[in-house]
């Protein structure tokens, strides 16, 4: 097991079993509707509908969430052993990469349940990296939170030694920086600075396509998942020796309470519930779409009270602009496949999104919400990126 995403799902297949069998022929039908008796955009509307209807029905009866193998993220303690047991391997003196190391024990304490033995010691494990980096007072909070997580009682002297070994030297530093001299403590202390800067920096494409949409996305861009266990979730700062995991979810991980904080109140606690399958199904460019979609939500005071605020938003957002995908003879049908495939995959994430959080309720009491969620997430998946990250056909 690695750090990559475990169990992508691939929708291509489903998809295109469903495109070849049906869809194609219902996106041909839709389109000479529309050039034959559509006069005003109200008919084109209406003839749209009908279209995402039928594919709704299409995915919904066709047993294709069973083929994806989604389901509610759970933390479990076998992900939490392969994760600690590779960042122990990484740890190991014939190795000593001790960045990746921290990234895996890091995976290994997201995976693990609040207060449980097996976080303690992954807790514990990410100490010894900490002294070995010369981190002292990182050290000493790993220690602490490791005590506080039920560590094994017969391991806590061994604990109790490195805490007082990590305030030996972190007085020692002190003391020397008092003094403004420089020696190896200094020298070494920046390390694990210098072994980062070896690693591959890969490009952020989720920030750079947050970059091109506009300042009014600031704060709201994802992490890569390869980075998700190094960068914090909010402020993707990277003190990867201290973070602190949301207790919903395992794919996100937090620098400080305060960040956690912010991002549970921005958006997290819409998306917590659905966050790693939206990484399974489609990537960042999906967990982009609905964090946008949850960071809107967060703003209304009351979701069911605001139905006829929603409305006027989806509105404005212009949603009946993807109907331009069913406009026009020149259109092509990769055209066409694109925007079944978003009506396909907005379908998905719409069912999990009912399932899985608060929304599900406001769903239930009022139909209209229902639909005005959808077309929202559809709004996004459209806007929120370039088709090619969708599917490259």
């Amino acid at each position: 097991m690695d750090l990559k995403l475990a169990g992508k799902c691939n929708l291509l297949a489903p998809f295109e079993k469903l495109w070849q069998s049906k869809i194609m022929y219902l996106a041909e039908h839709a389109l000479n509707s529309c050039l034959a008796s559509c006069t005003t955009s109200s008919d084109v509307q209406r003839v749209r509908e009908r279209f995402v209807d039928q594919i709704i029905i299409l995915v919904r009866s066709g047993g294709i969430r069973d083929q994806l193998n989604l389901a509610p993220d759970v933390k479990r303690h076998v992900a939490a052993l392969a994760y600690r047991a590779q960042g122990t391997a990484l740890y190991h003196p014939r190795v000593c990469n001790y960045i990746e190391a921290l990234k895996c024990f890091n995976a290994s304490i997201a995976h693990t349940e609040l207060n449980s033995v097996d976080r303690g010691i992954a807790y514990a494990n990410r100490s010894i990296v900490c002294m070995e980096l010369h981190q002292y007072e990182d050290c000493v909070v790993n220690v602490r939170l490791a005590r506080a997580s039920n560590y094994p009682i017969r391991f806590l002297p061994k604990l109790a030694a490195r805490e007082a070994r990590a305030q030996h030297a972190l007085q020692r530093v002190r003391t020397i920086n008092a003094r403004k001299q420089k020696n190896g403590h200094w020298s070494a202390e920046r390390n694990w600075q210098q072994q980062e800067k070896k690693q591959p920096a890969a490009a952020n494409g989720a920030e750079e396509l947050s970059t091109k949409l506009g300042s009014h996305l600031h704060g709201l861009s994802v992490v890569e998942y390869e980075h998700l266990y190094a960068r914090c979730n909010y402020c993707h700062s990277r003190r990867l020796f201290t973070f602190i995991p949301c207790e919903g979810c395992t794919v996100a991980m937090f620098c400080s309470v305060a960040c956690l904080t912010e991002a549970y109140r921005k958006y997290h606690r819409y998306e917590c519930g659905l966050v790693r399958d939206l990484w399974r199904i489609g990537g960042a460019g999906a967990v982009t779409a609905f964090r946008r979609i949850a960071a809107e939500l967060a703003s209304f005071p009351d979701v069911p009270s605001s139905a006829e605020y929603l409305e006027l938003f989806v509105a404005m957002k212009g949603y009946c602009a993807v109907a331009d995908g069913l406009e026009g003879a020149t259109v092509q049908e990769n055209d066409h496949r694109q925007l079944s495939y978003r009506i396909f995959l907005t379908d998905i994430i719409h069912q999990m999104m009912v399932e899985r959080t608060v929304l599900g309720f406001c769903c239930i009491e009022d139909p209209r919400i229902s639909r005005l969620l959808f077309e929202l997430i559809l709004y996004y998946l459209t806007s929120c990126a370039e088709p090619s990250w969708l599917v490259d056909w």
